[in-house]
């Protein structure tokens, strides 16, 4: 027969509110970093866009400048084909030299002959012509550049103007290629739309292009810091940074902080309110729950404990008044029982006992005084039996003892000595660890005593009895055989539970249920295996835990 140690399930009924405690704080710690890991992912994935964000922008205004400045190349190297820069005429060069300037983007444009002196100009005014042209120019790497046949785009600088200004230059040729001098544009970085395509609406991406140290053009400097990623143009050694203000990236980063917080709260909140409504609805309901059943087991039938709320606890509420009241019932049933037993049935006994002794001290007639001595033990035997009764009432309460603990050896010993002490002829061999402690009260006594008085009352005239102590991590033992005839297989069966109790299957006597009934209180076991020769019976002791380990 199984039993289950005293307040496991209280103790797990205790702890349930705690476990629900800990899961809803994991549970919110798990949230709470998924959004921490959630924001830390859109962190990177930000920084991961502005950085992708300032590399294409950079690309762009490289490919729109190199396109352009390339456009102005080929822009110069046409116009260097005009026949008329080359022509000895210096009106007919004045004219195409002013046709060019006008038609072109280029500010200004000049004609270096062969020898780097200029011999012509347009885009000026007529003192600074009549001051530059026969003024040589062949120390300028834009003129050597073109006097050498290449085509160049200086180095920008400033002009008197004040504008930055690049110059490119390419070559004269003659009818037979022969380089006859140099054709330059002048381009003022600051009046043209060369830097136009590279404005941008956006407030947070700005632009730089720096050509030797020089700031050509530049939408960023207002910014306080900034992400920036630098390119360089391919046609000159200009560099191209594009910049991500920080500033706006911490705004960027601000709002996403906000929008996390808010989800944050809304999840975090859910979380609680869904929490709140298990814990009134659910778990309230199960620590009501084991509070009833605490109380049924202390038997305290009536209490103010109601089960509201879902129709599934309202049922089990119900179901709790009604066997509350069943038990009730069936306990004060037992209780007149037993008061019956000890005060009317006893004293009715007694005044048989007197009689049957009176008779059989005065009658003479041999049949009439067995008659009356046969009473007289039949009814001491009810008067044991009913003593042996009261014993059920002590085993209704609660067991005050779960958590106190016995020397199990001397309680063993002790009985020993005293069922022999009275029975001489009965002997009792004993084979135990030297001390045993294991869970139990004063009702142990009685069950050890039961049984060996069981062993006397059924195994003949030499009684004799072996029993064996052991233990394992968790429990002890005690196995006692004996020489009797052992117990019938429908009493084992009845004890066991396999067999119900009916008007025509019940047992004979009161002393086994009596050890069962104590051995179970103390969240042990009882059982009877079958055996060839003899009777063997098996009781299990829970050993005591930490908390009650004796002192």
């Amino acid at each position: 027969m199984s039993a289950v140690r005293p307040y496991a399930v209280s103790n797990h009924a205790m702890k349930i509110k705690y476990r629900f405690l800990m899961v809803f704080v994991l549970v919110t710690v798990i949230t709470a970093g998924v959004l921490v890991a959630a924001f830390d992912s859109h962190r990177s994935d930000l920084q991961a866009d502005v950085n992708a964000d300032i590399e294409r922008n950079a690309a762009t205004a490289v490919g729109v400048l190199d396109n352009r400045l390339t456009e102005q190349q080929q822009t110069i190297d046409v116009a260097a084909a005009h026949p008329a820069l080359r022509a000895d005429n210096g009106t007919e060069r004045q004219l195409a030299l002013d046709g060019f300037v006008e038609r072109s983007s280029f500010n200004g444009a000049s004609v270096i002959d062969a020898d780097g002196e200029m011999v012509a100009i347009a885009g000026v005014d007529e003192t600074t012509r009549e001051a530059v042209v026969g003024q040589s120019f062949a120390d300028r790497p834009y003129v050597s550049q073109a006097l050498a046949n290449e085509t160049y785009i200086s180095e920008p600088f400033v002009a008197d103007t004040g504008n930055n200004v690049v110059v490119i230059s390419t070559p004269l040729r003659d009818q037979n290629g022969t380089v006859v001098g140099a054709l330059t544009g002048s381009y003022h970085l600051n009046e043209t739309e060369l830097f136009e395509p590279l404005d941008d609406e956006s407030s947070a991406i700005g632009l730089t292009v720096v050509a030797g140290g020089t700031t050509l053009y530049s939408t960023a400097d207002a910014f306080d810091g900034a992400v920036s990623h630098s390119r360089e143009l391919s046609t000159v050694g200009w560099v191209v940074t594009s910049q991500y203000e920080l500033a706006a990236i911490n705004q960027e980063l601000r709002e996403l902080a906000v929008v996390q917080l808010v989800i944050g709260i809304t999840l975090i909140g859910t979380i609680t309110g869904f929490s709140v409504w298990v814990y009134q609805s659910e778990i309230r309901h199960i620590e009501r729950l084991h509070h009833r059943i605490e109380n049924l087991k202390q038997r305290k039938y009536e209490d103010d404990i109601e089960f509201d709320g879902a129709a599934e606890w309202q049922q089990i509420g119900a179901a709790l008044n009604q066997l509350s009241a069943t038990l009730s019932s069936r306990e004060q049933m037992l209780l007149v029982v037993n008061r019956f037993l000890r005060h009317n049935l006893r004293n009715e006994l007694n005044v048989v006992t007197g009689y049957a002794a009176e008779i059989h001290q005065t009658t003479t007639d041999p049949q009439s005084s067995a008659h009356a001595e046969k009473i007289q033990s039949s009814t001491e035997s009810i008067l044991s039996t009913a003593e042996r009764v009261r014993l059920t009432e002590k085993l209704i309460d609660p067991a005050t003892a779960e958590h106190h603990t016995c020397e199990l050896i001397s309680l063993l010993e002790l009985q020993i000595e005293r069922i022999t002490s009275k029975h001489p002829s009965f002997t009792v061999e004993l084979t135990s660890p030297e001390s045993v402690h294991v869970i139990g009260c004063e009702t142990l006594p009685f069950a050890v005593s039961e049984l060996l008085t069981n062993v006397v009352d059924h195994a003949g005239e030499s009684p004799a009895a072996n029993i064996t102590v052991t233990t394992n991590q968790t429990e002890a033992t005690i196995r006692i055989c004996d020489s009797g005839p052992g117990i019938p297989a429908d009493e084992t069966a009845l004890l066991s539970g396999k067999q119900a109790i009916t008007p025509l299957n019940h047992s004979s006597g009161l002393g086994l249920w009596l050890v069962n009934w104590i051995v179970s209180r103390h969240g042990g076991t009882l059982s009877i295996p079958e055996t060839d020769d003899g009777t063997t019976v098996v009781i299990t002791l829970l050993l005591p835990t930490e908390r009650n380990q004796p002192a």
